[in-house]
């Protein structure tokens, strides 16, 4: 025991010592916790976000500032605004955000007592309870989040400071929401006639299909219903609310049902579903989605209500009588019943008291909406009686108790109509509407069933008293004449009036004949007070007919003129009628009436009016290109409408007939010459000529001519008068004949012409008729030919070339004919000239298109032409009959290529002339000279060492050997032109003189062989003798037309080679060997 209280007195001790210490650290004054960032600013303070899992809820916190500065005061307009991303939220990604939330940052109704003391605003140390708002994190989420918040003054101008911890979270909120496993789109529908509510959904499945739908894990519809609508704040709690019922639990894949409700049912519920998953999260754990994020909860209530509303409790009816008007009006009021929305209410009346509003006596006489609790009833005229009323009420769905009772019923209430009741119809009114018909109409009397009505004629007015007709009677010996009996509901009677009549103040009256409740038999009143109408005026008379008093056409404008005078009626109308054949037979003097086959209507109601104007003008449109006769009638009608239809033609007859013509006159054009023969040529020389304008028709007038050129020359002086002619009147197929005389002079400008001729018709159809096809021509064609080149530029065409013929014409008015003619060796130069005729080409272009520049464009082949000169012709001839014709002369060659690279053509070859000595007077300095001192030279110098051999062979000669010496004389006799052995046959001449000439002639050609180099060289051109044909044709190689100038000094070539002859004895020539020959032949050209 002693152990146990003292281990209690140290326990006491501890805990005494304890709270000394506790009481030595508390404040004694309140703690003011240092906020961040600048006072001014007014930054939110110690931010803080929790998530609740249970609710997919994020709850933000914080407090103002905890400062004692002036700009506390600050807090009272300025607001907090709230902001989340999943992102650090600093100062420049937050404009890219939008606040969820924003907050008053202080008001006084905050404050705790309500305060304007700016220092209870303070987070800490002032009154203020902190701010909290709530995010509700959207379903399927797992996300980190970050918070911010930033404070707006009163302009809304927000500030961005953002300090973590102090408005600005550091570490984010960890949010993870479950997925939608709800059903989507739930719709109610209640039947008040079945009883029945029908819901409508689409299943989950049927968009993401994931749920089981099979085995014990398949998921189960659950169908809710609820007093109050169901969301996501409160679905949690909601269903476990003993009000709220589970109605119905449907198996997976199911998407409508149908509810029947029991009678007698009226109630405002919700209907929500949610899906039961069996086993979803583990085994034997279930989960339900209570969210209600995906429209499975309805937002409108389902009115289901299969009970008829009450009656009023209370109704008030009285009858209030208007006796000027032989009716009265009960009027009956109400009221509403409380706790019904939409309900209507249906009034009953009926002579006798009920009970049920489907007695047969019953009606009902009006149906009114809620809110409106009054009603006046307007009674029958005439009514007297007792009436009952009772009101029904009918709720939204038209259910409604057909049983009246007490407090919904009023009667009898006395309603008496009649007294003092005129029982006439009303608003009678007579009214003579032509056709010998007066019609006569009138209003039912009110307030009576199954009348009769009789109508009466006068022809004055009758009164009560003075009425003393007899229905059924047509004598005319009482005040009024019976016309005729109509029953109710037709209210019009027609009275027809006899011929040729006309009837002055005539009176109608209508009386009634019917049964009333409170008399025995039918009841016919009589007094004549309100029930007639007069006095009428009624003409049956037929009217004057009108008379025509113009009628033409003005094609011009498509259209009849035809004026009439008006008669003298009041309101009467006219008609106007037209007929295409003869209506008045033959000669024109039988009546027609408009009812007659062959008379068409053209223009009806034409009505006058009260008009004082002495004639009426229409206008009648007809067709395009029509020429015919037609007759035109004008009926009248009078304000009755008593027609006159008769038609006859004549002087003050109401027909004429009007030639329709829309087509403008025609005409041909000729022209004549001088001598009186017709000018076909489309174009006109200088002279005189005269224009014949036949006309299909007459015209009003005589027509007018204008006729220019378009290079601006006036033919006419302007418009000009044309003379007729011939009339034709004996030839209907004719019409006039005019003319116009006009010269052309040299002064004329030429060029395209335009006649131009305007005339009108009798129709005044107007024709403007203009001829293009004349003109004046005062040029000569102009003819150039491009191609082929002319021979004179120094061009020819070989073998296989193509020559072009490109050759252009030009007229001021029109070329009538383009041709080309071909001359054959052209001059006789390479053959006998022969010519082509003129011939079309088809390759002619129309540049223009109207023959005032042509072009010829034509290919032939040079293979067709043989070598020689031709020529080809181009002949261009206008409308006026002038006549160009060019012509360009053309060669064709035929060349080949020769061996020696040389070019040789025939017809150049035959045309070359001979060739002309050359001239040449060379220089001491020129070759031949320095070959003739160089050969002068070397002679001297071989006299001179022949002279020193000589001399030494004289001095001292020495005999030799036989052998040797005739060596040496052998060398000398050929140094000096002799030989060893002498021909003595020559020297004795034993020959003969044959031989003696065969040597002189080949001594001659030898002589002529060897030029004299200081004679004149005559150059030749170098030929083949016939006798040379068998030769060798390699020859025609040495046939070169070039000067060379290394020719002078080639001693080989010969001309023409000849055997050479022996060599005689004898001294030889003192003329060179070989002097230099100059050959000289003709260049080629090319």
């Amino acid at each position: 025991m002693g152990e146990l209280s003292s281990e209690f007195g140290g326990m006491q001790k501890a805990v005494f010592l304890v709270l000394c210490l506790l009481l030595a650290i508390t404040p004694l004054s309140n703690v003011s916790a240092e906020d961040i960032g600048s006072p001014t600013s007014l930054q939110a303070q110690d931010i803080n976000a929790f998530f609740d899992p249970i609710s997919e809820t994020t709850t933000i916190t914080w407090r103002n500032i905890d400062s004692t500065g002036t700009e506390l005061q600050g807090l009272f307009d300025a607001s907090y605004n709230v902001y989340r991303s999943t992102e650090p939220i600093d100062a420049v990604n937050i404009h890219n955000l939008t606040a969820f939330a924003s907050v008053s940052a202080c008001t006084p109704a905050s404050l705790t007592p309500i305060s304007t003391n700016p220092f209870d605003c303070r987070g800490i140390n002032g009154t203020h309870q902190g701010h909290s708002v709530s995010f509700l994190v959207s379903p399927g989420v797992n996300a980190s989040t970050y918070y911010a918040i930033t404070t707006a003054n009163e302009t809304g101008v927000e500030t961005y400071e953002l300090d973590f911890n102090a408005s600005n979270l550091f570490e984010p909120v960890i949010e993870i929401t479950t997925p939608v496993r709800t059903p989507y789109n739930l719709a109610s529908n209640f039947d008040y006639s079945q009883s029945q509510t029908t819901l409508q959904w689409v299943n989950y499945n049927d968009i993401n299909p994931i749920l089981p739908e099979t085995g014990d894990d398949a998921y189960q519809i659950r169908i809710w219903r609820t007093p109050i609508q169901v969301s996501r704040s409160n679905g949690w709690w909601v269903l476990d609310d003993i009000n709220s019922e589970l109605v119905l639990t449907l198996p997976a894949g199911t998407s409508s049902v149908v509810i029947d409700i029991p009678e007698n049912t009226d109630r405002d519920i919700y209907y929500s579903m949610t899906y039961l998953l069996p086993n979803w999260i583990a085994p034997e754990i279930d989960y339900e989605d209570v969210r209600f994020l995906s429209n499975n909860a309805m937002s409108t209530i389902t009115m289901e209500d299969n009970m008829p509303p009450s009656q009023v409790d209370s109704m008030y009816a009285s009858f209030t009588a208007t006796p000027e008007t032989g009716g009265g009006t009960t009027s009956i009021i109400w009221a509403d019943l409380e706790g019904e929305v939409g309900e209507t209410y249906q009034i009953y009346m009926a002579g006798v008291s009920f009970s049920s509003v489907l007695n047969p006596d019953v009606q009902l006489i009006a149906t009114l909406t809620e809110g409106v609790e009054a009603f006046d009833y307007d009674v029958p005229v005439g009514r007297m009686g007792y009436a009952y009323y009772c009101i029904v009420t009918v709720d939204i769905y038209g259910i409604s108790d057909t049983n009246t009772t007490q407090n919904s019923c009023q009667g009898p209430v006395f309603e008496n109509a009649f007294t003092n009741w005129i029982a006439e119809p009303t608003n009678v009114y007579a009214e003579f509407i032509g056709d010998k018909t007066t019609r006569v109409t009138w209003d039912d009397q009110l307030g009576v069933e199954g009348e009769r009505y009789h109508i009466w004629r006068s022809n004055y007015l009758v009164t009560g008293s003075q009425f003393n007709g007899v229905i059924g009677s047509t004598i005319d010996n009482y005040s009024v004449t019976w016309l005729g009996t109509v029953t109710d509901g037709i209210g019009v009677f027609d009275v027809t009036i006899e011929d040729d009549i006309i009837p002055e103040n005539s009176h109608y009256f209508v009386t009634s004949e019917a049964l009333y409740g409170h008399i025995n038999g039918t009841y016919h009143y009589t007094e004549l007070i309100q029930n007639y109408w007069g006095p009428i005026s009624e003409d049956t008379r037929s009217p004057n007919p009108p008379r025509i008093k113009e009628a033409y056409a003005v094609g011009s404008i498509n259209q009849i003129t035809l004026e009439w005078f008006n008669e003298i009626e009041i309101d009467e109308s006219y008609t106007i009628w037209r007929h295409m054949g003869e209506p008045f037979g033959e000669d024109r003097d039988e009546l027609s009436n408009s009812t007659d086959d062959g008379w068409e209507l053209v223009m009806d109601n034409i009505e006058a009016g009260a008009s004082s104007q002495t004639s009426f003008v229409r206008q009648i449109p007809i067709a395009d290109s029509i020429s015919r006769d037609v007759w035109y009638a004008i009926t009248i009608a009078d304000q009755y409408n008593n027609e006159n239809n008769e038609i006859f033609s004549g002087i003050g007859g109401n027909a004429y007939q009007v030639t329709e013509d829309t087509m403008p006159p025609e005409a041909i054009l000729n022209i004549i010459t001088d001598e009186g023969d017709e000018f076909t040529s489309p174009s006109l020389i200088e002279g005189s000529y005269t224009i014949l304008l036949q006309l299909n028709e007459y015209l009003k007038s005589q027509p007018y001519i204008n006729i220019t050129t378009i290079t601006g020359g006036d033919i006419t002086v302007g418009e000009s008068p044309m003379s007729m002619m011939v009339e034709n009147f004996n030839n209907p197929d004719l019409g006039p004949v005019y003319s116009f005389d006009f010269e052309i002079t040299a002064q004329t400008n030429a060029g395209p012409m335009l006649i131009t001729v305007t005339m009108t018709d009798t129709s005044e159809n107007e024709a403007i008729i203009e001829w293009t096809d004349r003109a004046v021509d005062a040029q000569r064609p102009e003819v150039t030919i491009y191609s082929p080149s002319s021979s004179n530029d120094g061009s020819k065409y070989l073998y296989g070339n193509k020559i072009n013929i490109l050759a252009g014409a030009e007229d001021d008015v029109r070329i009538v004919s383009f041709q080309y003619k071909l001359v054959y060796h052209y001059g006789g130069v390479s053959g006998n000239a022969l010519a082509t005729p003129w011939s079309n080409a088809d390759g002619i272009t129309d540049l223009n298109g109207d023959n005032t520049s042509l072009t010829m464009d034509l290919d032939l082949t040079s293979g067709s032409f043989s070598p020689g000169q031709h020529a080809v012709s181009v002949r261009a001839i206008d409308s006026a009959g002038n006549e160009v014709t060019e012509t360009v002369q053309f060669i064709v060659d035929y060349c080949r290529n020769t061996l020696n690279g040389t070019t040789f053509c025939s017809y150049e070859e035959q045309l070359a002339p001979p060739l002309e000595p050359l001239v040449i007077e060379p220089g001491f300095t020129d070759p031949p000279y320095v070959v003739v001192w160089v050969i002068a030279g070397m002679t001297i110098i071989a006299w001179i060492v022949a002279l020193m051999v000589i001399s030494t062979g004289m001095s001292g000669p020495k005999k030799k050997k036989g052998g040797e010496e005739d060596e040496d004389e052998d060398w000398m006799d050929e140094f000096i032109g002799t030989s060893s052995e002498l021909d003595m046959a020559a020297i004795t001449d034993t020959s003969g003189g044959a031989e003696k000439e065969e040597k002189k002639s080949e001594s001659q050609a030898l002589v002529e062989e060897e030029e004299d180099p200081f004679s004149v060289n005559k150059t030749e051109r170098k030929t083949r003798s016939k006798n040379d044909d068998d030769e060798d044709d390699d020859d025609e190689d040495d046939d070169d037309d070039d000067i060379d100038i290394d020719d002078f000094f080639d001693d080989d070539e010969i001309v023409e080679e000849e055997s050479k002859p022996k060599r005689s004895v004898g001294r030889r020539s003192a003329q060179p060997r070989k002097a230099p020959k100059r050959k000289v032949g003709r260049k080629s050209k090319d």
